[in-house]
């Protein structure tokens, strides 16, 4: 066997696993077919490029300053990630792999063909964009990164969590947005108040938002047909991309070589320990149909590891995951819903209370939005929590903390917050909050 274990991609997943796996002694390569991507969408085309530019955007105006000053921050952080893998010892491999069987692997590249072997398998290869509309003036998202300049107004086809971070970003450079969502509200599936507040702050923003509304035709000189109960319309867009979703980029993987199943979707399948149909094989992050979400891939990246290891690790804890969209305002939960806390105790308690009242909110003009916190009184437990305002991150890490940890909330209200700082609200909610 050339190594122990071939891991095929290199994002959040593939390079958390490889950590993982040199760290207790294992044989490990990476395939990545495209040698500038290490790191993964998440790095190159995702999460840090974009919240980068949302970042930019407070301070800077100017795309091409915006995209020069993010894009050189980002080779940074790729140019690391090389480093630090390969000074542990991680055997770097660039070109396509397609299975030859459960154990070979072939790898393509311009000028050569080669084959692999290993004991183990891990598919980290992610997901693509979904499209809708196939059409050479309709983008996806990571196309704002290749962008000359800003356009004069943009449409973004669906009001999911992507739709709403591009929305906000633009928007914030000037550009004129509309977002077009067939659903019945932006984020559809999160708490109904929180979603009307981040609704009426891009409202204000002159954000134009067209719920309940489907995309019919689209022409090659940007005119947009759209239509709703109301019947049909038209707009006029100098740049149109999609927003739809992602799906599973197995495809040329040769998956029925390995014996590897998938859904009809071509999600793959796994079961206990991100095991796949195949005992060798492994899967994990985007192509499974787990949260599309780079911490969640990188702890399934780690899990499969263990389990090759023979450890019985406990698997992922979707439920008490915290959760972010990095719109402007932001929108965060953890734990259990509303709905789901008001099934699971009779003794709720909901402490609510509004960011106009946080200082560092207010003098940082982010005073819009709340934060909602579920407390089950009989055991003095926090089920979960949904908040809506301008700093969010740190504030969703320390109660998913909370609520994994089942930490008491007489204990929580006895911890000190620093003041001012946005996750005092947590403290002044459960004081003051009803």
């Amino acid at each position: 066997m050339d190594f122990d274990l071939i891991i095929i991609g290199s994002g959040p997943a593939g390079h958390t696993a490889a950590m993982e796996a040199v760290k207790h002694g294992l044989k490990t390569a990476i395939i990545e077919k495209d040698r500038v991507k290490i790191g993964g969408v998440c790095l190159n085309e995702g999460c840090i490029p974009l919240k980068g530019f949302l970042h930019a955007s407070h301070t800077l105006k100017d795309y091409r300053s915006i995209k020069k000053t993010v894009l050189e921050k980002v080779d940074s952080i790729r140019l690391g990630l090389k480093t630090k893998l390969e000074g542990k010892g991680i055997s770097l491999i660039t070109g396509t792999a397609s299975f030859v069987s459960p154990d070979t692997v072939q790898v393509v590249t311009e000028t050569e063909n080669k084959k692999y072997t290993a004991k183990y398998f891990l598919i980290t290869v992610g997901a693509v964009p979904k499209r809708l509309f196939d059409k050479p003036n309709v983008l996806n998202p990571a196309k704002i990164f290749t962008l000359e300049a800003a356009p004069a107004s943009a449409l973004i086809i669906g009001g999911g969590v992507i739709g709403c971070e591009y929305a906000s970003f633009l928007n914030n450079i000037g550009v004129e947005i509309t977002i077009c969502e067939i659903a019945d509200s932006l984020l559809f599936g999160e708490n109904e108040e929180a979603v009307r507040t981040l609704e009426r702050e891009f409202k204000k923003k002159k954000i134009k938002i067209l719920e309940k509304t489907s995309v019919v035709e689209i022409n090659s000189d940007g005119k947009v047909i759209f239509e709703n109960a109301q019947g049909t319309s038209t707009g006029n867009f100098a740049m149109i991309f999609e927003a739809t979703g992602r799906v599973p980029a197995t495809a040329g993987l040769n998956l029925e070589a390995a014996g590897v199943k998938t859904n009809t979707k071509g999600f793959i399948e796994v079961s206990e320990g991100m095991k796949t149909s195949t005992s060798n094989i492994y899967a994990a992050g985007d192509c499974l149909t787990t949260p599309q979400l780079a911490y969640t891939a990188a702890k399934e990246g780690e899990l499969a590891v263990r389990h090759i290891l023979g450890e019985k690790a406990p698997a992922p804890d979707y439920i008490n995951m915290p959760k972010l969209v990095f719109s402007f305002p932001q929108l965060g939960s953890v734990g259990l819903s509303e709905a789901q806390a008001v099934k699971a105790t009779d003794t709720l308690k909901i402490y609510k209370y509004f960011f106009k009242a946080i200082g560092k909110a207010v003098v940082e003009n982010n005073e819009a939005g709340f934060l909602k916190l579920f407390v089950d009184l009989k055991k003095d437990e926090l089920l979960g929590a949904v908040a809506v305002g301008g700093e969010l991150t740190d504030m969703m890490n320390e109660l998913a903390v909370i609520i994994k940890n089942k930490i008491k909330i007489s204990a929580v209200k006895e911890t000190m917050h620093i003041h001012p700082s946005y996750s005092e609200i947590i403290i002044e909610a459960l004081t003051w909050g009803a």
